[in-house]
């Protein structure tokens, strides 16, 4: 009989691969700007996530801690792909570098604190816990504060992908310590069974759209003119995201 666990991540490799034909779609336009679009990035996310689940759907990398299935793939997935929805999101308005870095930075803190709190008992599973969420909140202040005001492209197409983009995974993700308190590792609230599709849905939820929504505005990059590039009059500056008003919101 099949466990219902690797009918979840079976489920969970299909859905990602979804992901992946959106993308390879994607590269298949050759009148895009695939260089300034930096398209083939996207591409490790749901690849990456649909050999992970693959690999999680065959009991690959799992282990027992207190009773608690642990799957090592699924961290491994997250540290490699979530860098990558948290850079490209500044990417979008050509935040400098710096801050991309650092935003993947803090975001890689808060899966491997994520990891060593899942995996361990007591005192240290409760400070990887704490360290965790400190390092999600300075991602967040990232993502919310320093991107907008550093951003060096505000056309109304890439603020539009930008807002869509950075809500997406910024207000989903906030659920995430919610279902960690819940689940066996926290205070059991949730079965093994009920977190492992409480994750899984999120993961599906926080990458294939994503690569859609990109998809969707994928003809917004490589444009050289004035208005495409966000310069005000003839002084040629830049307007930081998110200045002039309110942030729209996800559609």
């Amino acid at each position: 009989m099949v466990a219902p666990g690797t009918v979840v991540y079976a489920l969970g490799t299909v859905a990602m691969l979804v992901g992946v034909a959106v993308v390879v779609h994607l590269l298949g336009n050759d009148d895009l700007d695939a260089g300034a679009g930096r398209f083939r990035l996207l591409l490790a996310i749901p690849a990456f996530a649909a050999l992970s689940y693959a690999a999680m759907a065959a009991g690959i990398g799992q282990f027992s801690v207190g009773g608690y299935t642990v799957d090592t793939m699924r961290y491994v997935d997250w540290f490699v792909t979530t860098p990558v929805l948290v850079a490209y999101v500044g990417h979008v308005v050509d935040v400098d570098r710096r801050w991309l870095v650092g935003a993947a930075g803090a975001d890689a803190v808060m899966i491997a604190a994520g990891w060593v709190a899942t995996t361990t008992t007591g005192v240290t599973r409760w400070t990887g816990f704490a360290v965790s969420c400190v390092a999600f909140l300075a991602l967040l202040y990232v993502l919310f504060r320093v991107f907008p005001r550093k951003a060096q492209t505000d056309t109304p197409e890439r603020r539009r992908l930008f807002f869509r983009l950075r809500n997406q995974i910024g207000i989903l993700w906030m659920l995430y310590p919610v279902i960690w308190l819940a689940s066996p590792v926290g205070f059991g609230l949730v079965s093994t069974l009920g977190t492992a599709m409480l994750v899984t849905f999120m993961d599906v939820a926080a990458k294939v759209p994503y690569t859609w929504v990109v998809y969707e505005h994928r003809g917004i990059f490589g444009r050289t003119d004035a208005a495409a590039t966000g310069t005000d009059g003839e002084n040629g500056d830049v307007r930081p995201v998110g200045d002039d008003g309110p942030a729209p919101v996800a559609d």
